[in-house]
């Protein structure tokens, strides 16, 4: 009976730290600085469940963006394709949303902590 109650004990203080540090990881997706300027352009594109699961987070966050639909609108898919070729990703391993953050492309739907620090840092400069 001991053994159980100490194998719980250490298992639930186990799952607790894990379960704390999860908020701390990050997987970032690769950034490639392109061309300064002041808008959050998000790329998305019709029926993309990916994309209403960020735009709720950005609205949530109050982060204010730029949506361009890039199956609806041939100049924004232009636009999306010549800031990959720029930054030297393909559109083959491009997934969406995908955003420009005022000049710094991220593709593949990236973590709004992601986000938030590259706003962050480009208010500082």
């Amino acid at each position: 009976m001991k053994k159980a109650i100490l194998y719980f004990v250490v298992l639930t203080f186990f799952g607790v730290v894990i379960y704390r540090g999860m908020g701390n990881l990050v997987v970032e997706n690769p950034a490639v600085k392109l061309t300064d300027h002041d808008q959050l352009i998000m790329y998305s594109v019709t029926g993309c469940e990916y994309c209403e699961v960020k735009r709720r987070e950005l609205n949530r966050a109050e982060i204010p963006y730029v949506e361009y639909v890039v199956d609806r609108h041939p100049d924004a898919n232009r636009e999306l394709s010549e800031k990959l070729r720029q930054a030297g990703f393909s559109s083959k391993e491009m997934g969406f949303p995908s955003f420009d953050i005022k000049g710094t492309l991220i593709p593949n739907n990236p973590p709004l902590i992601q986000i938030r620090k590259l706003l962050a840092d480009s208010a500082e400069r």
